[in-house]
């Protein structure tokens, strides 16, 4: 894989020999999260730093139109601001301030994508790529199949698919053992990941388990007296962003309760790590396919693609000296190269029905900037392909990968 500008100049002149007939400027709505590091530090007392997303998108977007723009069409970007004290209520009026108001063509989200949110934009026939740290579920994926698009990531069922079969795979569902499974109540998708894959899983390998659902932090407190209650003895989490996995850590841990935790990606097992106390995370195993949600730098070096992205969002007035000086930064570029390498291939009028026809042409050509590889030829809309184990080391007191990367298989 080529460090510097590669996807965007090289992906313009591809453009170009195609025969791009509309030069005409592309209106991109950008998710901006605000007071997030607010939220955070008040909860957990850490360093999480979102960064500034104007500066972000816009050092990206300068760069991308510097070297032809999307198929000699320049990126306008239009600002969507979420508080995060708003909550999905706030995400949907950002969602149509962007399409009524601010007539953008397509949204660039770093925010875990929520049913909610890909409802509106498609309700305005405008899709979404989502470059955070969380897809969604397959239904998802398959009722918004044309405005829904996950460059980096793996759709959940698949993602909790792999993380039982590695959970078992490394004797951590032995005959003894009794699963847990949080499932995050304020969206109905992960419901429906337990319903169409846990529950079937866990039944297959013939395992006793329980699920709990949670909506608020009081919750927490009533699943762990359940769990210890009825003797589990290792818990999983769909519960996409980490933040219900260390509140539940802080909970057990008051109550001496320390039960193994399977985590994914999608709960970001860095985060879990660096916030929740030490006893439980020495619980911690999974996968992981994005070094950015996984592991600390220092257990996955940055990349040249990564650090040309970071390099740029330097230059224009941010100083992330790594990956997690800001965690919006990478996936922004994430978001804006995919989407510039696709709306490459279309000829003529950029739109939602052309982008998707575009979207599988892809194929593997396409060097990703957080994920270790993706594919995007197989028909579906989440396309990361590879993915590693990971688990608590104690010679770094931290989670870090424990294996090379695997590849998903081509029937998940």
């Amino acid at each position: 894989m080529r460090g510097g500008g590669s996807s965007t100049g090289a992906a313009s002149g591809q453009g170009a020999a195609n025969g791009a007939a509309s030069h005409v400027p592309v209106r991109v709505g950008f998710e901006i999260i605000k007071g997030g590091n607010q939220a955070f530090a008040s909860v957990f007392g850490t360093p999480v730093n979102f960064g500034n997303g104007k500066i972000e998108v816009s050092s990206i977007v300068k760069d991308v139109n510097a070297h032809g723009g999307v198929g000699g069409r320049p990126i306008v970007p239009v600002f969507g601001e979420w508080n995060v004290a708003d909550g999905d209520s706030g995400r949907e009026a950002d969602c149509r301030a962007m399409t009524e108001d601010g007539k953008v063509a397509f949204i660039i989200t770093v925010v875990n994508i929520s049913q909610s949110y890909v409802t509106c934009a498609a309700k305005h026939g405008v899709p979404v790529i989502n470059a955070s740290i969380s897809a969604g579920d397959q239904d998802l994926y398959r009722t918004f199949s044309d405005f829904l698009f996950t460059p980096s990531l793996m759709n959940l069922n698949r993602e909790q698919q792999l993380l039982l079969q590695a959970q078992k795979e490394t004797g951590r569902l032995g005959p003894k053992v009794k699963v847990g499974v949080v499932i995050d109540g304020t969206d109905p998708s992960y419901q429906r990941v337990y319903d169409a894959t846990v529950h079937p899983t866990l039944a297959s390998y013939g395992l006793p388990h329980e699920p709990y659902v949670i909506n608020t932090q009081s919750d927490i407190q009533g699943a762990i007296l359940r769990f210890v209650q009825d003797g589990v003895t290792l818990v999983d989490f769909i519960a996409p962003s980490g933040v219900s996995e260390v509140l539940w850590m802080n909970a057990a841990e008051q109550q001496a309760y320390r039960p193994q935790y399977a985590l994914a990606t999608s709960s970001s097992p860095w985060f879990v790590s660096s916030a929740a106390p030490k006893n439980q995370v020495k619980g911690i195993a999974g996968i992981g396919s994005l070094p950015l949600s996984d592991v600390e730098t220092s257990q996955y070096p940055t990349t040249p693609r990564e650090k040309h992205c970071l390099d740029l969002i330097r230059a224009g007035g941010e100083n992330n000296a790594e990956r997690h000086g800001s965690i919006t930064a990478t996936v922004y570029c994430e978001g804006i190269y995919a989407f510039a390498a696709v709306g490459t291939r279309v000829s003529g009028p950029l739109t939602a029905r052309a982008f998707r026809s575009a979207y599988p042409t892809l194929g593997t050509s396409y060097g990703p900037v957080v994920t270790f590889a993706t594919d995007f030829s197989r028909a579906r809309h989440d396309n990361a392909i590879g993915y590693r184990l990971l688990a608590y080391t104690s010679g770094c007191s931290c989670v870090s990968y424990t294996s090379g990367v695997r590849r998903v298989p081509t029937n998940r």
